[in-house]
C-alpha cells in the first residue's frame, strides 16, 4: 500500500506548445489536472500526497510572464480548488520551502487552504520554491556539531512527514530535479511516464499505485 505518494508534474510547457499555446495555458491546464489527481490519490487510500510546484531555479530563471502565470495560477487553486480537496477528505494541509521568500504573491491561497484544512489523517503537503538541499543546509545550520538521524529530521521542513514509497514523474525525462525530498525517498519506488502532466488521468495513478504496491522491498535485508 502506498501511503505517501509524491508527483512530480512536468511537462505543462510542452503540452502547451504541441497545442500552440503558450506557457500559461499549459501551468493551467496542469493545474485543472491537479484538481483531478489529488481527489483520486486519497480515494485510492494514499494518507500523504505532496506535489511539487515548483523549484527556486523555475522561479528566479524563467521569464517573468511565465512565473507570474506559475505562481498567480497556483494562488487561484488554493483559494478555489484546494479547498474543497481538503474539505471533501478531511485532509490536512502543509506548505514547504522558500515560497514566503521567492512568491509571497500566494500567501492569501496558502492561507485559505489552512484555513479550510481538516483533521486528518489524510494530507496534502504543497512543495513551493522548494529545493531538497536548501532544506538539508537550513537544517544542518540548527542542528549544532552533534546530531543524530532523528535530530536532524526534526529540524527540517519536512522533518513530520512520512518516507514516500512512490515518487511519480510525468513527461518523459527519467531524473529526480533540486534535491527532491533527499531525505524522505531514501527507501521510495520511483515511477516514470511519458505522459506529459496534463494528460495523466485517475487510470494512469490507479496503474502507477497498483505496479507499486506489488514490488516487494526488502530495505537492505
Amino acid at each position: 500500500m502506498v501511503r505517501h505518494l509524491s508527483l512530480i508534474p512536468d511537462g505543462n510547457r510542452r503540452w502547451a506548445r504541441a497545442r500552440g499555446q503558450g506557457p500559461r495555458q499549459g501551468h493551467e491546464a496542469g493545474l485543472a489536472t491537479l484538481g483531478r489527481i489529488l481527489p483520486a490519490a486519497f480515494e485510492a487510500g494514499v494518507e500523504v500526497c505532496s506535489f511539487w510546484w515548483g523549484s527556486p531555479a523555475n522561479l528566479l530563471r524563467r521569464e517573468r510572464p511565465e512565473v507570474a502565470a506559475i505562481t498567480g495560477g497556483l494562488d487561484r487553486w488554493l483559494q478555489q480548488v484546494a479547498p474543497r480537496v481538503l474539505a471533501d477528505h478531511d485532509a490536512c494541509f502543509e506548505v514547504h520551502g522558500r515560497w514566503q521568500e521567492l512568491c509571497p504573491e500566494i500567501t492569501p491561497g496558502v492561507e485559505a487552504a489552512r484555513a479550510a484544512a481538516g483533521g486528518g489523517p489524510r494530507t496534502l503537503v504543497l512543495l513551493m520554491a522548494y529545493d531538497g538541499r536548501d532544506e538539508l543546509v537550513h537544517a544542518a545550520r540548527r542542528a549544532g556539531s552533534e546530531v543524530d538521524r532523528a535530530g536532524l529530521q526534526a529540524l527540517m521542513w519536512t522533518g513530520g512527514l512520512p518516507p514516500v514509497d512512490l515518487v511519480v514523474r510525468t513527461g518523459g525525462e527519467a531524473h529526480l530535479s533540486a534535491g527532491y525530498l533527499l531525505w524522505q525517498i531514501a527507501e521510495t519506488q520511483l515511477c516514470f511516464t511519458d505522459v506529459l502532466w496534463p494528460d495523466y488521468t485517475s487510470a494512469d495513478l490507479q496503474r502507477a499505485l497498483d505496479d507499486a504496491a506489488k514490488v516487494g522491498r526488502r530495505f537492505g535485508a
